[in-house]
């Protein structure tokens, strides 16, 4: 079916000028920001801004001239991708500037950002989700302990640099952890950054650690600019406390997991082929993170974290790829990492998720033997029964 690809074809010609930015745009450069633009151009507000199809023909110079894949989820497909969109009048016209990357280990810190100035004098900025680093995976995590992880702080300090030094409508788009810190950045930038904003995109992002921002005044303000999509299985994007303002996007994959990726999102001409509601998987995905995830406790959370950062700093890899290449040796430094945690701290780990196979199987008999709205109600008087903080889940 139809993808970024067709539409980056099929609406080349087309300017920014005459077609403005819409929400197969979103996708492409979400996809294409996953590029380490940051190895060819500034991270500087101040340094000239440069052509796209310039920096893209740098970008494939640096890797070799060659399609590469950027991680063992990341594959080569999205450089090709880059490059055909180099070759179209809709965006060599765009320009580019203030690539940025920051990436640090303790806390862990994986955030990258970049800005396109459209030829109309809008902005985009797009936010990079999760790549093939674990310290990024290790951010992830964080989410689910911490109300803030450095990326947003890191992002609102960028949306307000873009503010002070461009003119024009700006434009916030981000993919996965990225769409999390596009909303992030929109609900806590000043009053007179966020007067600009013209939209926020989250692809498929994760929620926030409790349902707090989206009772904000900030957030009703943003509600009519606010796009929000999740594939018709969505894991990621039901992850944690996230809002239900979405839009359900047709993928060319069946499992949530695999739809996640931006490039099995179905485009009709410019825009995303929806659906009218989430398929029954995504439905039993939510409720069951749902149930497992606010049953924890933050204590819980916390010896989670700190089991999961071990784990990871003692598989003696730095990104999946690693993972992958390595497998006989990061079993054995995992299970040496395992066997020298403390006994207390792995057995509340245990304590932690039992129940967890009790919630999935109820959920799934229900979510398939059931009428959607009765099916909820059963499932969460089920998880109830299991003391899942209801408040906090609001649904």
């Amino acid at each position: 079916m139809p993808g970024t690809m067709q539409y980056i074809r099929k609406f080349g010609n087309v300017s920014f000028c005459d077609m403005p930015f819409g929400d197969a745009d979103n996708v492409a450069l979400c996809e294409v920001t996953y590029m380490p633009f940051e190895k060819v151009v500034s991270e500087s507000f101040t340094d000239e801004p440069r052509p796209f199809d310039e920096v893209c023909r740098a970008m494939f110079s640096y890797n070799g001239n060659r399609h590469r894949a950027l991680g063992l989820m990341i594959k080569k497909g999205i450089s090709v991708k880059m490059m055909e969109m180099s070759k179209q009048k809709r965006f060599s016209e765009m320009k580019i500037v203030a690539c940025t990357e920051t990436f640090k280990s303790n806390p862990a810190v994986q955030f990258a950002a970049a800005t396109f100035i459209l030829p109309d004098g809008n902005l985009v900025v797009s936010f990079r989700g999760t790549d093939d680093s674990l310290i990024g995976w290790k951010e992830d995590i964080d989410l689910f302990v911490r109300n803030t992880i450095p990326s947003h702080a890191l992002a609102v300090e960028y949306i307000e640099n873009v503010a002070k030094h461009f003119e024009g409508g700006i434009t916030i788009i981000g993919h996965s952890k990225g769409g999390n810190v596009s909303l992030f950045a929109a609900l806590n930038c000043s009053e007179e950054t966020r007067s600009r904003i013209k939209a926020v995109y989250n692809n498929d992002g994760p929620g926030f650690y409790d349902n707090s921002p989206y009772r904000t005044k900030q957030y009703q303000d943003l509600l009519p600019r606010y796009n929000h999509f999740i594939p018709s299985s969505s894991f990621v994007g039901v992850l944690l406390a996230f809002d239900k303002d979405y839009t359900v996007v047709k993928s060319n994959r069946i499992l949530g997991p695999t739809q996640h990726d931006l490039g099995t999102w179905q485009i009709a001409d410019s825009d995303l082929k929806t659906l009218p509601h989430p398929s029954k998987l995504a439905k039993i995905n939510e409720i069951c993170l749902s149930g497992i995830l606010y049953r924890i406790n933050s204590e819980q959370r916390n010896n989670f974290e700190r089991i999961a950062t071990a784990l990871i700093e003692g598989s003696g890899q730095r990104n999946l790829i690693g993972v992958s290449k390595h497998i006989p040796s990061v079993v054995k430094n995992t299970v040496e990492t395992w066997k020298n945690l403390d006994e207390d701290a792995k057995k509340e780990l245990k304590e932690t998720f039992s129940g967890s196979s009790d919630i999935i199987k109820d959920t799934v008999k229900l979510v398939v033997l059931e009428d959607d709205e009765k099916a909820r109600e059963h499932a969460l008087e089920g998880l109830a029964s299991q003391r899942v903080k209801l408040e906090a889940l609001e649904i």
